[in-house]
């Protein structure tokens, strides 16, 4: 008893200690609310990106007034090289940047960091891992600009060709750019993340400074002036050859000429890019829509919890996957999802089971065993919702290299391959 009442004395003690933290017996982990706040923005092209990173840019004294830190990088504007390192595997330089960073931040209360490529590669394993080590040494808040896809789209492809981008097969281009954008909506979603839609940003006519303000709640003034990584679309810096316009003609199939005509004109840069823009919310409509496709090669819906294509199939990673359709988008609408011929992760002693959900309900449990690894998964989708969360939970998801059959290290599960729509 004298022992007990002692050591809640000596306790009590510890406790009214300043220093002295849960964390000390790994109760609790650094305190996040220590760490300084970085903003991470994440600008997928067409979404203002290069606006605001001139501006910031350029108002650096007057951002660090305001006690933000805007680091100088190697090309001045944004920190697009920077990131670029991870991809040609200077995963170190890059940690070192984070670090001087952080050291030469001390006197700000925030950092903001922007970059296009973030939105590019946010399935890439290099940038995933990078990013846990960003959570290490900083709270970091993410900024997303989304926007309507079709739009952006023919806003892109419209650019590519400007630039002199050869764009080769349009309808991979496009399923690309489409596929590319619910990919890196999805990963950001997952995470402490501010959404800043671009058509909201430039309802005031105020693009930079309604961003600082909803994003970081800086109250700035910044005026709205014209800004473009090719010029102003009425003083263009490059121009469409009759070969680039006859392709995009070819692969929209439309009259011969149809594409010149219109881009003559005055503001024919513009003009070309709303007609784009409608033809590929038809083609988007088409791919959303088609009622087969393979996993192994690309889905066409928004998507997590997946690993890469692998042509054949394509395996869960993780414990848990998801595949979300846009039901109102859809034409028809499907009435029934099905997945033909899935397998898993199993050998003879090791058998993987499926829990399926449908919105949040449960659907159906489905067990893999070495005798019986080759199942169709049917699914209803209901005519009330808007759309169908499809949710795959994969509780004992391993990696082959656990189970002894190879060196790959991903903790997968259940293999997807063909899916069919019936309506």
């Amino acid at each position: 008893m004298k022992h007990r009442f002692a050591f809640i004395a000596v306790l009590s003690l510890l406790l009214s200690l300043p220093f002295f933290s849960f964390s000390v017996f790994g109760f609790a982990g650094e305190d996040d609310k220590e760490k300084k706040v970085l903003y991470f923005h994440v600008g997928p092209a067409k979404t203002g990106t290069t606006a605001i990173q001139i501006e910031c840019m350029e108002r650096r004294e007057e951002l660090a007034k305001l006690g933000v830190y805007y680091p100088p990088s190697q090309n001045n504007m944004n920190h697009e090289m920077e990131f670029h390192k991870l991809l040609e595997d200077k995963v170190e330089e890059a940690k070192e940047w984070i670090l001087n960073i952080k050291h030469q931040s001390q006197a700000y209360q925030s950092i903001l960091l922007s970059t296009e490529l973030a939105a590019q590669i946010t399935r890439d394993a290099r940038f995933c891992d990078f990013l846990t080590f960003l959570n290490q040494h900083f709270r970091v808040k993410y900024i997303y600009c989304p926007r309507e896809i079709v739009p952006a789209v023919g806003s892109d492809v419209t650019m590519c060709i400007m630039q002199g981008i050869s764009i080769g097969n349009i309808e991979a281009f496009i399923k690309h750019l489409i596929i590319d954008r619910r990919y890196s909506h999805d990963f950001y979603s997952r995470r402490d993340t501010t959404f800043l839609p671009y058509e909201e940003l430039t309802k005031s006519g105020k693009l930079v400074q309604t961003f600082l303000q909803q994003a970081m709640g800086l109250k700035i003034e910044i005026p709205d002036r014209s800004f473009h990584s090719t010029g102003n679309y009425y003083t263009r810096t490059t121009d469409f050859t009759d070969t680039q316009l006859t392709d995009l003609e070819r692969a929209f199939s439309v009259g011969k000429g149809a594409f010149s005509l219109i881009y003559r004109q005055p503001d024919g840069i513009l003009e070309l890019s709303k007609l784009l823009s409608s033809l590929i919310k038809k083609r988007n409509k088409e791919i959303l829509s088609n009622p087969i496709f393979h996993m192994g090669e690309f889905c066409p819906y928004l998507s997590s919890g997946f690993s890469d294509c692998e042509l054949s199939h394509r395996w869960t990673e993780g414990t848990k996957a998801s595949i979300t359709l846009p039901l109102t988008e859809m034409e028809p609408r499907p009435s029934h999802i099905s997945f033909f011929d899935t397998r898993g992760l199993v050998t003879k002693d090791y058998t993987q089971n499926l829990i399926v959900k449908v919105n949040g309900k449960e659907d159906r449990l489905y067990v893999y065993t070495l005798s019986n690894n080759s199942q169709r998964i049917d699914i209803s989708l209901s005519k009330e919702d808007d759309l169908a969360k499809i949710e795959f939970e994969i509780p004992h998801a391993i990696s082959p290299y656990d189970l002894g059959i190879s060196p790959d290290k991903r903790k997968l599960g259940i293999s997807f391959r063909e899916v069919h729509l019936q309506y």
